[in-house]
């Protein structure tokens, strides 16, 4: 994981950044859903590429969907990498 992302508000913040890079909605927060704001696998898969080049941290498709929100996905990428 990059240093610069080790704590949970930066990678939330991070995470947040990538949903409305990917999603193209400025508006979306740390609490916002992929499906809920009509998010596709397509655009699931641009999220753990994201994910992957940002954070430097391996996340699942199934991950992303399960964990759907920035703030949701941020907290288990904390649990799972402890």
């Amino acid at each position: 994981m990059k240093i610069e992302y080790q704590n949970l508000s930066d990678r939330t913040a991070a995470l947040t950044e990538i949903w409305r890079e990917v999603l193209g909605k400025e508006d979306l927060d740390e609490t916002s859903d992929l499906l809920d704001n009509g998010g596709t696998s397509m655009q699931a898969l641009r999220i753990v590429g994201k994910i992957y080049d940002v954070l430097g941290v391996d996340v699942r498709l199934r991950d992303v969907f399960a964990h759907a929100s920035p703030q949701s996905l941020s907290e288990f990428i904390e649990v799972s990498q402890t």
